[in-house]
């Protein structure tokens, strides 16, 4: 019997020290132990709420100057702080002015550019009809200069000065290809 006694000690003896909560390694600082507070815990509840949609903007990829877009009715210009005309002083449902003309059935079928304004290739007030061929191989002759297309229903006229021979663009208007407005052309 003394023999199962020494054998349960010695067991008993090795979980203990399997079981030992002290630092294996020497060089180790021993922590402290010090009373330590309890801590406060709070639940906070708040509304939760959805975000405001964002605001999903369209992207216009018409062909036109700045805000200014092929097809765009009279109404968008005007909303747009675009053009000050109005349908009252329309004509065969057509209203132009120097910069615009615009018509009820296709929106604004031409834009003047500005004299500052240049094209994507390059082609400004100044340029030679020269620049305008190089620039637009593919570019025609008409009355007083030359005519580019860009897509299927816009091109580009670089206009002269009329019944000149000089040779230099005076004038670019963007023009829609379908149009039923012959201010369209002016």
């Amino acid at each position: 019997m003394n023999r199962s006694l020494v054998l349960v000690s010695a067991a008993a003896a090795l979980a203990l020290s399997a079981c030992s909560t002290t630092p294996h390694s020497s060089s180790a600082p021993t922590p402290t132990s010090s009373p330590t507070a309890p801590a406060a815990t709070e639940v906070v509840t708040q509304p939760v709420t959805n975000p405001p949609p964002q605001a999903v903007t369209k992207t216009d990829n018409r062909i036109g100057y700045g805000s200014l877009k092929l097809g765009m009715t009279l109404e968008e210009a005007r909303a747009a702080g675009l053009t000050n005309l109005t349908w009252e002083n329309a004509n065969a449902g057509c209203a132009a002015d120097d910069r615009i003309a615009v018509s009820k059935e296709h929106g604004i079928e031409r834009i003047t550019l500005p004299a500052e304004a240049k094209t994507s290739k390059g082609i400004s007030v100044g340029s030679t009809f020269g620049d305008v061929r190089k620039a637009y191989p593919t570019a025609s002759e008409y009355r007083a200069g030359w005519s580019a297309t860009i897509d299927t229903n816009a091109h580009y006229a670089f206009q002269g000065e009329p019944g000149s021979d000089a040779n230099k663009v005076v004038t670019i208007k963007l023009g829609a290809n379908d149009v039923s407005c012959a201010m369209a052309y002016l």
